[in-house]
């Protein structure tokens, strides 16, 4: 396993998708990963990348374009994103867990913002 190492110039928001993850529907990978998060809407603008993680593992990363409130009235004061896949990023396939608390229960942590 190598762990990640991050660009300081990258502001990172990682949503945790192991819940909802399945490697077969790698298509559904950003649907997982952009909405309904409780998350800090100041801290996300600064955001360059979203990344998306499974058990501690980078499965995809995105380029957030906007952040906003959802409208779904079941997820009220939740955000989501709209943005593009970076499939040639050089974070997947790296663990995060020195960067990010493995133990924390929150599904959105960040690095750099």
């Amino acid at each position: 396993m190598e762990y990640i190492k991050i660009n300081p110039n990258d502001h990172i928001v990682c949503v945790n998708i192991s819940k909802t993850y399945d490697s077969n529907e790698r298509a559904d990978n950003y649907d997982r990963a952009r909405h309904y998060w409780v998350l800090s809407k100041k801290r996300v603008e600064n955001a360059n990348l979203v990344l998306a993680i499974v058990h501690g593992i980078v499965v995809a990363v995105f380029h957030p374009v906007r952040w906003y409130q959802s409208e779904n009235s079941m997820w009220l004061n939740r955000y989501e994103f709209e943005g593009t896949e970076l499939t040639d990023s050089l974070y997947i396939g790296k663990c995060v867990w020195n960067e990010i608390n493995p133990k924390s229960q929150n599904p959105v942590a960040y690095i750099n913002c």
